[in-house]
């Protein structure tokens, strides 16, 4: 017959098992959630991600501010960009996309004296697409168009044909936007460097689009 002492044993022994058991499937989601515990943030793991090549846009129809509606710009075939500058917005946003589009009237002026000198400025395109399609149609982006002074020939303004496409585009590269309640959203904030196959090769924050800029350049050169 099992004694108390042996029974009060027994379940020591059960309850450290069950710790030990619980401790290493934390320490391999863990493991596995950063990427061998190489990053700790979300942002941290994209950023790894993108380095690698494993995040990829998909190609969805967008509406753009000209009144057209096209598929994304890359996976086209023969088309002229080697690299495209992307920020994901929406045109009621009061903060990070007025900084965001003032940076992007910064590379807008770069590329417009670097296509006087060198056609190769042709191969560099910024893009901000809207993920508010309840919102954004084409008369909102036409207007943002305009108030940032953007030239169609270097920076486009685009919004998803749909909800789904909008969700489809952000959720492959790791783009978060959260309603606020107020009407608005919490989203990133970063210029996406892409590639003519839509592969996300970096990230760079809003005020370091001089770098960007420069990985652009040397992304874009045949």
């Amino acid at each position: 017959m099992r004694t108390a002492r042996q029974s009060d044993t027994l379940s020591r022994w059960c309850s450290a098992l069950l710790c030990l058991a619980m401790g290493t499937t934390f320490a391999w989601a863990a493991w596995r959630q950063t990427s061998g515990f190489e990053v700790w943030t979300f942002e941290g793991r994209r950023q790894l991600q993108a380095a690698s090549g494993q995040l990829q846009a998909p190609v969805v129809p967008l509406h753009l501010d000209d009144g057209s509606v096209a598929l994304a710009p890359w996976h086209t075939p023969g088309a002229t960009p080697a690299a495209y500058l992307v920020d994901f917005i929406y045109t009621r946003c009061p903060s990070v996309c007025r900084v965001l589009g003032n940076e992007y009237q910064q590379m807008q002026r770069q590329l417009v004296e670097r296509s006087r000198q060198d056609p190769a400025g042709q191969r560099i395109a910024l893009l901000s697409v809207s993920f508010d399609t309840e919102h954004d149609q084409v008369q909102q982006l036409q207007e943002a168009a305009m108030r940032l002074g953007a030239l169609p020939a270097h920076w486009r303004f685009a919004v998803p044909a749909s909800k789904t496409d909008a969700q489809s585009l952000l959720r492959a590269l790791g783009v978060v936007a959260i309603a606020d309640g107020a009407g608005g959203f919490v989203h990133n904030g970063d210029i996406h460097l892409l590639d003519r196959d839509g592969r996300l090769r970096a990230m760079f924050g809003f005020d370091d689009w001089p770098r960007a800029m420069a990985a652009a350049k040397a992304l874009a050169e045949p």
